[in-house]
């Protein structure tokens, strides 16, 4: 029986898609090109402000406010505060619509078919993270007592601490955990440090910063993931 542990979002589910919509709805119609970038540019202030959001050092919504207008001003389109909490509330409204990657869910039957250990870890305030976790019925697959969210922690990627943590409060009979995450900040390099197996879901064909660390797969679609299990043998 292996331990495999996934990441939340962009991992099992798409989080582009609610992006899109809420930015055409409350914002403006743009290419697809031009959302693609301002998806990477929200991203990358959201991960920049995230732990001082954790800790209470900002106030959620203004780095909700913040990471919106930082990607409109990289994109010559600066918006308000209030275009950017309108925003907001449409990206919230999209996100209980998430459904899994079908692949995903695939992955998800076969694993827990032959038994393996599954669980959850993800960065996020708990209520918020525990509501897509919820949207999306992982309880079918993944016990309450096997997800684990960084808010309810005090602890969060990519800190060595919170996969150590992770990795006690499971049975892990043999192997270390196998790891899958869309993060090469968070997952891989916090992966690879605790010592864990990590697979880098890179959907989005991002560049690494560093070289450093190595992760011991990458794959750029989930449909990689199943192949890969399959050829490795974790399917009977």
């Amino acid at each position: 029986m292996a331990t495999i542990i996934f990441d939340v979002d962009d991992t099992l589910y798409d989080q582009f898609i609610p992006f899109k919509k809420a930015f055409h709805q409350a914002i403006c119609e743009v290419t697809e090109a031009e959302i693609k970038r301002l998806y990477q540019l929200n991203r990358e202030k959201s991960d920049a402000l995230f732990e001082k959001s954790e800790t209470g050092e900002l106030p959620k919504v203004d780095m909700q406010v913040m990471r919106i207008q930082y990607a409109c001003e990289q994109t010559n389109r600066p918006i308000s505060r209030k275009k950017a909490l309108d925003f907001q509330k449409a990206y919230e409204h999209e996100q209980k619509k998430l459904n899994l990657y079908p692949e995903m869910r695939e992955l998800l039957n076969k694993l827990s078919q032959n038994n393996h250990q599954l669980a959850l870890l993800t960065n996020g305030a708990a209520a918020h993270q525990q509501k897509k976790i919820d949207q999306l019925g992982l309880a079918r697959w993944i016990k309450q007592d096997q997800v684990f969210i960084s808010g309810e922690l005090g602890k969060m990627k990519p800190n060595k601490a919170i996969f150590e943590l992770v990795e006690t409060s499971l049975t892990v009979k043999k192997d270390k955990p196998i790891y899958i995450g869309d993060s090469f900040q968070n997952d891989v390099i916090g992966g690879k440090n605790a010592g864990w197996t990590v697979i880098w879901l890179n959907t989005r064909q991002t560049k690494p910063n560093t070289c450093r660390v190595q992760p011991d797969a990458i794959v750029e679609h989930p449909n990689e993931l199943l192949i890969l299990f399959e050829e490795q043998g974790y399917f009977k």
